[in-house]
């Protein structure tokens, strides 16, 4: 079967509550005035903890229904978690006052440093936003993760992946894990997980079915142009996107090109690096033969 309903609607519910967890607390630090940004702070802090507190029990709270919905039987005797234990603090152990107030001293520094009194409260918007998404996002799938770990008909997880997506989510859509293999997320990231059971045996939905799903502006928005055309020539998702991590200028060719030392083994002199594929449409000059040549030669194609 492929990615279940169950599991998209589980993954769009845990993304508006934590859209609208941060808009809460947003909505709260626009009451915050740029000229006494520590005693406004200060002043909101309970309260805000608290909203990002709920929206982290709401996250683990979810979790519980999301394997009875979906497991059915197989859900029925496992234990269950304790959505209260997962918001007492943040996911990776930290005090979540602590880390909501440190909004305050961004733009306070902000402001020191020259900052207008308007950008200097966006940046400490933008850190709140990041990390309230973070926070009840990451809570709901350590919840996740945990009740599957709990149940013993649970083997396995797959990645579930929506649109619009990073591209360092994209090329992990549908893969298999370990039950408790550690989730690969960055920041606001809002994939979630589907259990494999002996029953409930999704389908990977992979990068390349996702590309495909992809509008053109989609696609340039995420690949970039150059990586765009390399993937719609034939090029593997995971190769155009893995380069990146490692760009590099050199001189080749009697002039300055990109290119990138990922798949040519250790980073040193012996080996030569790969071009990058914006690299090698500029020198195909249009040609798109030639395109294809060194999409081959660069390790993209095979």
């Amino acid at each position: 079967m492929a990615i279940g309903l169950l599991a998209r609607r589980h993954q769009r519910s845990r993304e508006a509550l934590a859209d609208a967890t941060a808009r809460a607390v947003l909505a709260q630090w626009a009451k915050v005035r740029p000229e006494s940004v520590a005693r406004d702070w200060g002043r909101l802090l309970p309260a805000v903890t608290a909203m990002v507190q709920r929206g982290q029990l709401h996250a683990a709270q979810g979790s519980h229904t999301f394997m009875r919905d979906l497991l059915g039987p197989e859900a029925a005797n496992a234990p269950e978690i304790d959505p209260e234990q997962y918001a007492r603090q943040t996911p990776d152990g930290r005090d979540a006052m602590k880390l909501i107030y440190a909004a305050a001293p961004r733009s306070i520094s902000a402001q020191r440093r020259g900052m207008g009194a308007r950008a200097a409260m966006a940046r400490g918007a933008a850190f709140l936003d990041m990390i309230v998404r973070t926070v009840v996002s990451d809570t709901g799938r350590q919840a996740d993760q945990a009740a599957m770990v709990a149940n013993r008909n649970v083997r396995a997880y797959v990645r579930v992946v929506e649109l619009p997506a990073c591209s360092r989510c994209l090329i992990l859509a549908g893969r298999e894990y370990g039950v408790s293999s550690g989730f690969l997320r960055h920041p606001r990231c809002d994939c979630t997980m589907e259990p494999v059971t002996r029953k409930n045996r999704p389908t990977p939905l992979d990068a390349e079915s996702l590309f495909e799903n992809m509008s053109p502006a989609q696609r340039r928005k995420v690949f970039g142009e150059a990586g765009t055309q390399a993937i719609e020539d034939g090029a593997r998702i995971s190769s155009v996107v893995n380069a990146r991590k490692s760009m590099d200028q050199v001189e080749m060719f009697g002039r300055t090109v990109q290119v990138t030392y990922v798949g040519t083994g250790p980073r040193n002199r012996k080996r030569p690096p790969r071009l990058m594929p914006e690299e090698i449409y500029r020198q195909a000059n249009g040609d798109r033969d030639t395109a294809i040549r060194l999409l081959y030669k660069n390790g993209y194609l095979r």
